[in-house]
């Protein structure tokens, strides 16, 4: 009898361990992810943002992959004409139709002055298409355009951000 309840101990670890074998190695491919500014005018200096996740609408199933990024905080109004890019990470192969990511502090020098800005619901939408393939890379740039009349007027942080998937899958 104790023979019996071992070797089928065993045959449950055996098996719990090929299912995550098989659910680790699951297809997936990279991300690279970077940010840039469209060049702006107005009384408004710098745009500090700081993003903790990023997470991908679609793939297989049209699920949600959250990537947790350290704390990243950059000024906005610093690139023009310049990325930033904000991290590399796995992600399931698939089709992708939205990024979120989320803002936990955004502050804007306004006439020499830094005024805290609200971010409505804490993230940043992007609709946009882009493919994630087995194996391969793929990168995506944010070009976010801050409204500057609605920073002035209402400390509201609601830019215009357009995606652009740089280097497709191969």
């Amino acid at each position: 009898m104790r023979t019996t309840v071992i070797a089928f101990a065993i045959v449950v670890v055996v098996v719990i361990a090929a299912a995550a074998a098989v659910f680790l190695m699951a297809p997936s491919g990279s991300l690279v992810v970077g940010v840039k500014d469209s060049p702006s005018t107005g009384a408004v200096s710098h745009i500090y943002l700081t993003i903790t996740n990023i997470v991908l609408q679609g793939g297989s199933g049209n699920t949600s992959t959250t990537f947790t990024v350290n704390a990243t905080t950059f000024d906005l109004l610093s690139l023009q004409n310049v990325t930033k890019m904000l991290g590399k990470n796995s992600a399931p192969i698939g089709n992708y139709t939205m990024v979120r990511f989320g803002v936990v502090q955004a502050i804007a020098t306004v006439g020499g002055t830094n005024v805290t800005l609200t971010v409505p619901s804490g993230q940043i939408l992007v609709p946009m298409r882009f493919s994630i393939a087995s194996g391969k890379t793929t990168t995506i740039v944010l070009d976010i355009t801050a409204d500057m009349t609605a920073i002035s007027a209402s400390n509201n942080l609601r830019p215009t951000v357009t995606g652009q998937e740089t280097v497709p899958p191969s």
